[in-house]
């Protein structure tokens, strides 16, 4: 087994050798030929999306294959800057400042961020004998800052009238930041008015939430499971039927974690387009607006003109209805909204003109 304080250093060699291979291939195959391989690293949300979108290339366009650490976002965005990954992903887009500034395997023209895919976030609890729940912003913060601590609380009986809950100690478990799940809540919170809520970071939890702990996703499911009247964020992936989802108010409504809520508020989201990037939000007035937006890093120009033509083909792809439909069969990851896929095409098009 590898030591853990050696597994980022050599993850990051082996996708340097991987890349290094890669334009090794590309530059000996004959003009216009798609084939090689791409290494990404980022965002653990986005893990299922790209395994789903590399099976559905492979498939697509033969020769061609995707490997993926999921090392954290700000892991990517390094890697991809310093030219040990072909493409990162993580949970927000680049600022122009910033996409104008990479370089690593990118020429002079920087990078290109597109949203790809939407990973539903939820409030999973565990509470023996209640099968429904609904939590507001206001409650959802006095709960996560330690100011409500029993699920019997008047606040929390105030949103839910003919539920039985018991008078149980709250027991928050969350990881700690930076973590992709956080960035949503803050979100939310952070905007509704009468909330005190002011995160150190969009993807960190304020000081004063409790039960912050370092453990991974798959290890928080975990404690809940062991934790009657236990909290956590997590992500609608890991949620599915093992917990309890609570509805959350969006524009005085309960909304539940399902599909097809997430869709409403994906396809009503604004979407933002400019020169470096196409940028979704949710729309919590039409449905279940929890989550985190996968994005996407890719170059706009690559130093190889054969890579270029190959992570253009990738970035095609995953955008392709045959890769968003696996992302979402696989990995519960929903699809941008028409408006943010078309206008991800139409950048993605763009890599490499002019080489």
């Amino acid at each position: 087994m590898i030591p853990v304080s050696h597994r980022p250093s050599r993850l990051r060699t082996a996708a340097l050798l991987s890349g290094l291979l890669c334009l090794s291939a590309c530059s000996t195959t004959p003009p216009g030929t798609i084939q090689g391989a791409l290494t990404g690293i980022g965002s653990s949300a986005g893990r299922g999306a790209v395994s789903a979108w590399g099976l559905a290339w492979g498939n697509t366009v033969k020769g061609t294959s995707v490997s993926y650490s999921p090392d954290g976002s700000a892991a990517g965005l390094k890697a991809f800057q310093d030219g040990q990954a072909h493409f990162a992903v993580s949970s927000a887009p680049l600022s122009e400042k910033d996409a104008g500034a990479v370089r690593g395997m990118c020429t002079a023209k920087g990078a290109l961020s597109i949203a790809a895919g939407v990973l539903p976030v939820g409030v999973a609890v565990k509470i023996k004998g209640v099968n429904d729940l609904i939590l507001d912003a206001p409650t959802l913060a006095a709960i996560l800052q330690g100011d409500i601590t029993r699920w019997n609380d008047s606040r929390i009986r105030g949103l839910n009238p003919g539920t039985s809950l018991p008078d149980l100690a709250i027991t928050v478990i969350v990881q700690e930041g930076p973590s992709d799940t956080v960035r949503p809540i803050n979100e939310y919170l952070s905007q509704e008015p009468g909330v005190q809520w002011e995160p150190e970071a969009p993807d960190r939890w304020p000081s004063a939430v409790v039960g912050q702990t370092s453990s991974p996703p798959l290890d928080l499911a975990d404690k809940l499971d062991d934790t009657n009247g236990g909290l956590s964020i997590l992500d609608g992936s890991i949620i599915g039927n093992r917990f309890l989802a609570a509805q959350i108010v969006f524009d005085s409504k309960p909304r539940r974690l399902q599909a097809s809520s997430v869709v409403d508020a994906v396809t009503t989201g604004e979407v933002k387009v400019s020169p470096t990037s196409v940028v979704q939000a949710l729309d919590g007035r039409s449905g279940y607006a929890l989550g985190t937006i996968i994005y996407v890093h890719l170059c706009r120009e690559y130093s190889e003109e054969a890579l270029g033509r190959l992570s253009q083909s990738f970035g095609e792809n995953v955008l392709a209805e045959e890769s968003q439909k696996n992302a979402n069969a696989f990995a519960f990851v929903m699809s941008p909204s028409k408006k943010a896929v078309s206008e991800g095409l139409a950048l993605v098009g763009t890599i490499g003109d002019g080489q």
